[in-house]
């Protein structure tokens, strides 16, 4: 059972939320979010809202942030890699955002932070503004705004040289090379009926080429020009806020290492798609729409975008092309439901797979 905040703790937070010193909480409710926990350092979600005795209402998003070492899947990370993982891991990563001053375009913002709470054994809450999310589905003028504000805050934010630029190798080394692609060249894989219904003949040979090509797709990356990014842009993270539907709210951020330009664009392509929620025929259409958008963006902030398609594929490929098929779901009963998530996730390994063969042998060239 997730426990109650006491009114000695909330009562200064629930002032500065209303911004009003004499506040008193009055009710308090715990409600807890269910999440996917895909990323290492999210150990949990939840609202805590009330009234006050004079009867104002107040809601905080509390997220729960903790040490890789926490992850209740780290047993999906080979045990020769695990503590290297661990260490590596940046837990902090979207606390230090909340404190860092970050430069952000019209059109984007983070939500309001109102406690770092260190917990300690490496566990923090941040407890953030509640967004209210207006009604609508993404559609390509949802995305393409997305893009052109990812693509103004790359501009903003050009990679600082003395930076380390390893985190990009480090994800597909460890969560590509080493669990993906075992699974993905297991011949029971392509068998299973949940795969064997959706995939055509040709996949697995693809996705295995391009496995062999991941050095060259590295050091390609590696001479793209480097930004730093929101790191984990799915639509998802993008909140369109009820009160002022033309910005975006961006939560969950992810890497703040340097990488390559256009990288922010795979996540905002494959959001929706890993949540079975975009058909793989749309997948081309939001493809161009967000890479011209996202250059539209780098122009308005005087940088030169020519080399923006490039990092976003490339990237795209490395970090998505191999995960795309939700292998970790393969034990569950076989539903009509799982079947269409399959086809859907399928269909954009298929995608991705497509653009990467695509690229040119020198894929910093576009």
């Amino acid at each position: 059972m997730t426990p109650i905040p006491s009114r000695t703790h909330l009562t200064p937070l629930v002032r500065k939320y209303l911004d009003n010193e004499g506040a008193e909480v009055e009710s308090i409710r715990v409600e807890p979010i269910d999440h996917t926990s895909g990323t290492p350092s999210t150990g949990g979600l939840r609202r805590v809202s009330g009234t006050t005795t004079c009867g104002r209402a107040w809601s905080f998003f509390v997220k729960s942030l903790h040490s890789a070492r926490h992850w209740v899947n780290i047993g999906v990370i080979p045990e020769p890699a695990r503590t290297e993982f661990v260490a590596g891991f940046p837990w902090r990563t979207e606390a230090e955002v909340y404190t860092s001053g970050l430069p952000l375009p019209p059109g984007l913002r983070l939500p309001r932070l109102f406690l770092i709470d260190d917990l300690g054994d490496e566990r923090l809450d941040l407890w953030l503004e509640d967004v209210r999310a207006a009604p609508g589905e993404w559609d390509l003028t949802r995305y393409a705004a997305a893009a052109r504000a990812l693509g103004r805050l790359a501009g903003l934010r050009p990679a600082d040289d003395s930076r380390p630029r390893t985190a990009l190798r480090t994800y597909v080394g460890q969560l590509v090379t080493q669990h993906a692609l075992p699974i993905l060249r297991d011949p029971a894989l392509w068998r299973h009926p949940l795969v064997a219904a959706h995939a055509d003949p040709l996949l697995q040979m693809d996705l295995d080429t391009l496995a062999r090509r991941i050095p060259a797709l590295l050091a390609a990356a590696d001479r793209l020009p480097h930004t730093m990014a929101h790191g984990d842009a799915g639509p998802q993270n993008l909140l369109v806020p009820a009160d002022d539907p033309g910005r975006f709210v961006a939560i969950d951020w992810g890497w703040q290492d340097p990488v390559p330009i256009g990288f922010d664009l795979g996540q905002l392509l494959v959001g929706l798609a890993h949540d079975g929620l975009t058909e793989p025929g749309e997948l081309p259409v939001i493809h161009r729409a967000i890479l011209a958008a996202y250059q539209r963006g780098l122009a308005e902030e005087g940088v030169p975008a020519g080399q923006a398609a490039a990092g976003y594929v490339t990237t795209l490929v490395l970090r998505s092309a191999f995960t795309a098929i939700p292998v970790e779901r393969l034990g569950e009963p076989v539903t009509d439901d799982l079947h269409e998530l399959f086809r859907k996730r399928v269909g954009l390994a298929r995608f991705i797979a497509d653009l990467g063969l695509a690229l040119p042998p020198d894929t910093s060239r576009t």
